[in-house]
């Protein structure tokens, strides 16, 4: 069978050519965002790359309706570049089990239907190319390979050393996955040699300690790099694109500092073989630097990133995390700090932000709230989602927003994030749309969250909702709390009830001599105003409002002199909290003093001492001295006597529930409730 000829320049297609003309058709805030830019003998529209990610969409190792839809989405959103998830090169690689096994050519006619989805938009298709090496986030998981047999910092998993022969073997299985790539029309590979996966591995002092040719000076640690990326240009030709994703800075003694990557980076650049070099940070050991959540800055590394630029000249160099807004994008590529901009979480939560942004409508966008919950899901490993927009991994399943076959008149009860939700999908459907909140704002729980430490991000969501909703024709009315009768004499016809949850404590023993707040918001803290040498959270949430109230109490301890106790009943502290995210809030914890206790529980409070029990030997810790209990995460629904009565009414198939009125749960639940009860009307 002959070999598929190289790709040409001419494999840029029509469609590309008229989606790059209309787009500088456009006027636009952001010129340079939306020039185009070369990479090699390769035309990207705009300037904005869809950074990796993986999506554990594939079905039974191929592409499948919902891995394309997906891509197609991304696409259609406006990316000049869309970077594909990692593929598998070795069938005993298990970094990311449900990868597309690229060793196979089996996954080529799939892959090539994510190609021709993305150039009918006019966009780019680069595969990227990864092998784990010793990194597992779980000790078992498919064969550790390393430069050096050090284990894997954060599964303690110790991997195998390969030979001089298996390096060369690795090689091959690299360029084996490239050669498919370009099969499948793709325009190019990235090879991934940063976040400490198998390339970063020789490429850093931290975990290579050869004494070979793949060891010890920068350029031998190099050389696995430079013989993976010889090989594939060799392979694809001169026309294919060639990226190459780097390691910035690891943020761990005797690893990647950024001086030493200036210094990759100028012998990759010389070598003449890549297009561009994409950025990143951190490894398993710093697994927070690679996705930093609120506790970080937005923009989080443009300072060192820029450095890369500096060192390499005229090379492409993609900066990313952290770009939520395009006046960040246009101001790093205004002033030369980079050429792209790498978006990945800004392009889950809302595909349509290059699009937004070249249209003047960049106040639509659905900013990230910074949460890690798509990142959480995907090393699960579950489907990628996004825990603020219900669409993210299930573009196949709900499709396109159609118009009602029937405008009807809807009411929906509860202003917070699930009511505005089910309001806006309703409205935009075509529905008659009055929205009732029994307070004087809109917002629910998620109102209170700029009063948090790290929170004002996650005002992003209601500044996307509530002026989403303003701009439909929803009405709203406020200190209403509407019963099924008064609902069914105004002549509405569907319902969504979305009426939250409200805080609760349970009965506790002893005399009540310390007082006990159940907290909805930041506010609720400053009841406890009584003298004590302790404040205690108890969190039964698990999750971002149990971290955000400990931080809370940790200022608020720290102000009165006091030390916070942190109690949980869990084996861990924050155990449903993706764990880059964690990590953040136990730093701060351990920082400010905290004492933290893991599989206990508050009893109650004896002569004003707050009684702690463990969970699973009864043993008893006595505070003394308690100022207060803070107790996070017990909520009672509040929707089940609405939602009863309007069906009893007869109106048992117009009739939903959504989120924590149906039982308090967690964010992504309530909003992909009510985006689903919202599209049934």
């Amino acid at each position: 069978m002959a070999e598929p000829r190289p790709m040409t320049p001419s494999d840029v297609t029509r469609a590309h050519a008229r989606a790059l003309a209309n787009e500088h058709a456009r006027d636009t805030r952001f010129p340079r965002l939306f020039s185009p830019v070369s990479l090699g003998a390769r035309l990207s529209k705009n300037r904005v790359m869809r950074v990796a990610t993986t999506s554990n969409l594939a079905e039974q190792g191929r592409v499948g309706e919902r891995m394309l839809a997906f891509y197609r989405t991304v696409a259609e959103g406006g990316a000049g570049v869309l970077v594909s998830e990692a593929m598998r090169l070795h069938p005993l690689e298990g970094v990311v089990p449900h990868a597309l096994p690229l060793f196979d050519p089996g996954v080529v006619p799939g892959l090539r239907r994510i190609s021709d989805a993305i150039h009918e938009q006019g966009a780019l298709f680069i595969v990227q190319l990864n092998q784990g090496g010793r990194q597992h986030l779980v000790r078992r998981v498919g064969t550790l390979v390393a430069p050096s047999d050090i284990a894997c910092p954060r599964s303690g998993g110790v991997p195998h050393a390969l030979s001089t022969r298996e390096v060369g073997e690795m090689v091959e299985y690299f360029v084996t996955a490239a050669v498919n790539a370009r099969d499948a029309e793709a325009d190019g590979v990235e090879i991934h040699g940063a976040q400490g996966h198998l390339i970063g591995q020789f490429v850093s002092p931290f975990s290579n300690t050869r004494d070979d040719r793949y060891g010890g000076s920068l350029e031998n640690r190099l050389r696995f790099a430079l013989e993976i990326i010889e090989g594939a240009r060799r392979r694809l030709g001169e026309s294919a694109i060639i990226g190459y994703r780097m390691g910035v800075e690891e943020f761990t003694a005797g690893g990647v500092t950024i001086e030493l990557a200036c210094e990759a980076a100028s012998v990759l650049s010389r070598s003449g073989l890549i297009n561009y070099i994409s950025l990143s940070q951190g490894n398993f050991n710093t697994i927070e630097t690679h996705l930093p959540d609120r506790h970080w800055p937005q923009v989080t590394y443009r300072d060192i990133q820029r450095q890369i630029k500096q060192a390499v000249g005229d090379l492409v160099v993609v900066q990313s995390t952290r770009i939520q807004m395009p006046e960040q994008a246009e101001d790093i590529l205004a002033s030369g700090d980079g050429d792209m901009v790498g978006l990945c979480r800004a392009l889950i939560v809302d595909p349509e932000w290059p699009r937004k942004a070249r249209t003047g409508r960049e106040h639509e966008i659905r900013r990230c709230i910074a949460c890690n919950q798509c990142w959480d899901w995907i090393t699960g490993p579950e489907p990628v989602g996004c825990a603020t927009n219900p669409m993210a991994g299930r573009e196949h399943q709900f499709g396109r927003l159609k118009p009602a076959a029937q405008r009807r008149r809807v009411a929906v009860i509860g202003g917070g994030p699930a009511g505005l939700e089910a309001a806006r999908i309703a409205a935009e459907r075509g529905h008659q749309v009055t929205l009732f909140e029994k307070s004087s704002r809109l917002g629910g729980k998620m109102a209170h969250a700029p009063g948090l430490p790290h929170g004002a991000e996650l005002r992003h969501l209601l500044d996307f909702l509530i002026p989403a909703v303003k701009r439909l024709p929803v009405t709203v009315e406020f200190g209403a709390s509407p019963d099924a009768d008064t609902l069914i004499a105004r002549g509405f016809e569907a319902f969504v009830v979305a009426t939250g949850a409200e805080p609760t404590v349970p009965e506790l023993e002893g005399d009540q001599s310390v007082p006990v707040v159940a907290v909805a918001g930041p506010d609720d803290l400053h009841a406890i105003d009584r003298e004590g040498r302790v404040l205690v959270v108890m969190d039964e949430d698990g999750y971002f409002w149990g971290s955000a109230a400990a931080e809370a109490a940790l200022q608020l301890a720290g102000r009165r002199g006091q030390t916070l106790h942190v109690v949980t009943r869990f084996f861990e502290l924050f155990r449903e909290l993706p764990m880059v995210s964690r990590i953040a809030a136990l730093r701060a914890l351990d920082l400010g003093g905290a004492v933290l206790h893991t599989s206990m529980a508050v009893a109650g409070s004896r002569h004003g001492a707050a009684v702690l029990r463990h969970y699973l030997t009864g043993r008893e810790l006595v505070l003394e001295e308690a100022a207060g209990i803070v107790w996070v995460g017990r909520q009672r629904a509040l929707g089940a006597p609405l939602y009863e009565g309007l069906r009893a009414r007869g109106f048992e198939t117009t009739t939903w529930i959504a989120g924590d009125a149906f039982s308090p749960r967690r964010l992504p639940h309530a909003l992909t409730e009510a985006h689903h009860a919202a599209r049934q009307i």
